[in-house]
């Protein structure tokens, strides 16, 4: 009977560490699902400009997806991307200025699609203190008239006011 109860309890230690195991698990969010970009920016360009649809937020990991649906090379700046890209997805390629400094941009031919991964925080102004919402331009670094912008919203303040 004495071994019968050991291996009783042995079997129940066992049950009783994967049960943990598995809460821990379940509580930790997977290093895949913290990559998953929360909020996504999609940038189509044409030989005649770009087309934006989305927005993002502050602090949120964002995919920016840029799609050169001209008939040339197009290429795609922002002062964004000095502050730095996460990660970057795809056919663009980056071009920095002369000695790897300075201007940043990325190229993309015709057909070719690109997602640039980046998390911009909250800018509170100086003054005031208080976090706006802020306004992203991006340009062709190759056709000049090429402008465009997308919003990062900032929900963080208080409401109402008075």
């Amino acid at each position: 009977m004495k071994v019968r109860t050991d291996a009783v309890k042995s079997f129940l230690v066992l049950v009783a560490c994967g049960a943990m195991s598995i809460a821990v698990a379940a509580a930790i969010p997977s290093v895949a699902n913290a990559a998953d970009p929360e909020m996504k920016v999609e940038i189509s360009i044409t030989d005649q400009g770009y087309k934006v649809k989305g927005h993002t937020t502050a602090g949120a990991l964002t995919a920016v997806i840029v799609r050169n649906e001209g008939s040339m090379t197009h290429g795609i700046s922002s002062p964004l991307f000095k502050a730095g890209v996460v990660k970057k997805e795809g056919s663009g390629v980056e071009i920095r200025g002369p000695k790897g400094k300075g201007f940043r941009a990325y190229h993309l031919e015709p057909g070719q699609t690109m997602t640039l991964h980046f998390q911009q925080a909250s800018q509170p102004d100086p003054a005031t203190g208080i976090s706006e919402t802020t306004q992203v331009p991006f340009w062709c670094d190759i056709h000049q008239h090429m402008k465009g912008e997308f919003l990062v919203l900032e929900t963080k303040g208080e409401v109402g006011g008075g």
